[in-house]
């Protein structure tokens, strides 16, 4: 498995600039967006456990008409690059060779003039294959699945460089989080937390999402352990802080996981945070949750987040289960 040539030349590639695709979304502006595949440092780790990730196919199920290389490309750049940078530990001597298909990629943007803001929301699934790289013996196949938002002021309401500037928020964050799912989750593996690099501070406030706030590192390390201090921040003025800390309790659930945030979930009365608690519903995707996500769905009159609700309900929930195999 591999074609390590071709998925170096992406990953220089996306390192010089964006890359622009026609996405075809919900609610975009018309023309062009330009995607950024997120420049993750690489880490020093003298021995790493190396993931290879085969350059994404893109399956029959996407819609839209995309200039090349497209999102599968864009995702492949940007999950291999945060793969080298998680210092990845454990698992089969040799590593792992991984190909997916992209089944489904879609971007819903949301305008209101009211309150002068845009949302953007993403959904990406990736149906994958693990295989040892020694043997070539499989060792993992499922669904990747990610679901990640943002939003910012638009007073315009049409302003195309504030639709740019989501794209390349939800764009990284979805990259960073199904490579974590497929490292941490499905191979079962240690990581450090990687740390993105950004060309100044003015791209750095246009285009940090989530993963890039303080609380980042804890959603990427995907550990129970990090909730409770997260959740400390739960009140916090500010909404993007208090989505951030949300996501580490998203990342942290799965089918299997225990939910540490309290046995009362309080919906919070912005959208951004409201999303990240649905998605930490749907990534348990227990009979509770569920049962939580069925009843938020008959009240939501957000159009984002009523989506997001019957998406994640259609589907039984979005989660990934922690790979239980044996250490070798």
């Amino acid at each position: 498995m591999g074609d390590t040539g071709r998925v170096s030349r992406l990953l220089s590639s996306f390192r010089l600039g964006s890359v622009a695709a026609a996405l075809a979304c919900g609610g975009c502006s018309a023309g062009p967006l330009a995607l950024d595949a997120p420049n993750v440092a690489p880490s020093q780790a003298r021995d790493p456990t190396p993931v290879q990730l085969d350059p994404i196919a893109t399956g029959a199920a996407v819609t839209g008409e995309f200039v090349p290389p497209g999102p599968a490309a864009v995702l492949t750049a940007a999950m291999s690059s945060e793969l080298a940078g998680r210092a990845l530990r454990g698992g089969e001597p040799g590593g792992y060779g991984v190909r997916c298909t992209l089944d489904r990629f879609a971007l819903r943007t949301r305008s209101s003039v009211a309150d002068s803001q845009e949302m953007m929301a993403l959904y990406a699934d990736l149906s994958c294959e693990a295989r040892r790289r020694h043997d070539g013996a499989v060792v993992w196949r499922g669904e990747l699945r990610g679901r990640t938002c943002a939003a910012a002021d638009n007073v315009l309401g049409s302003d195309s460089s504030t639709t740019l500037r989501l794209a390349n928020r939800v764009m990284s964050d979805a990259a960073r989080e199904m490579a974590s799912d497929l490292a941490v989750r499905a191979l079962a593996l240690k990581a450090d937390p990687s740390a993105r690099v950004f060309a100044d501070e003015a791209q750095q406030r246009s285009t940090a999402g989530l993963d890039d706030t303080p609380f980042g590192p804890a959603a990427l390390e995907e550990s129970p352990e990090a909730v409770p201090r997260a959740m400390r921040a739960a009140a916090d003025h500010d909404a993007t802080v208090r989505a951030a800390a949300w996501n580490v309790v998203a990342m942290a659930s799965g089918p299997g996981d225990p939910w540490v945030a309290g046995e009362k979930l309080d919906l919070d009365e912005d959208p951004l945070v409201r999303f990240v608690q649905y998605k930490a519903l749907a990534r348990l995707g227990d009979a509770t949750a569920l049962h939580e996500l069925r009843g938020a769905a008959q009240r939501e009159e957000h159009s984002l987040l009523a989506e997001l609700l019957k998406d994640s309900l259609a589907t039984g929930g979005i989660g990934l289960a922690r790979s239980r195999r044996p250490a070798p």
